[in-house]
């Protein structure tokens, strides 16, 4: 196990995990700029913390399979998809983060000229980040189903 965890396994967990804690990051930062109180910041965490640990953990989870099939599984046919699905999965995760973090900028983005904005991200919170974590959902199920197609077809080939 120990040369296959140092051969396959090390860089998609450290990207995974990389991943979900840089989104994690971007959530902090963006509710700590516009609040500016640790206070805020803890109690808006304690609201949102299912759904941002959802977003993250499954943006991680994507970006681990990701590098797996990338690095791991190089040169293996029929891994070629899981580029557009990880963009995919990973695109409207980011933007649910973001859609969950920009309305706590809402003194600022009405002087951008961005007050509709802020209240369709404000009105539709919840939907954004339910799709968000639903497209990770998806996402993780078909980089894992192109894991086990490649697989089975060297397993066929061999």
């Amino acid at each position: 196990m120990g040369k296959f965890w140092a051969a396959h396994l090390r860089l998609p967990v450290l990207a995974g995990f990389g991943a979900g804690f840089f989104l994690l990051l971007f959530y902090l930062a963006i509710i700590g700029l516009s609040s500016r109180s640790w206070s805020h910041l803890t109690e808006q965490f304690s609201q949102d913390k299912f759904f941002i640990i959802a977003l993250a953990s499954g943006f991680g989870i994507q970006a681990g399979l990701f590098t797996y099939i990338k690095k791991g599984m190089m040169g293996v046919r029929g891994t070629s998809p899981s580029l557009a699905v990880a963009s995919a999965g990973t695109a409207t995760s980011t933007a649910s983060m973001v859609a969950c973090c920009l309305h706590h900028l809402s003194d600022v983005l009405p002087f951008l000229g961005l007050s509709g904005a802020v209240v369709f991200l404000t009105e539709y919170k919840i939907p954004l980040i339910l799709i968000g974590i639903g497209s990770n959902l998806v996402g993780i199920a078909l980089m894992v189903r192109i894991i086990r197609r490649a697989r089975a077809m060297a397993c066929h080939v061999a």
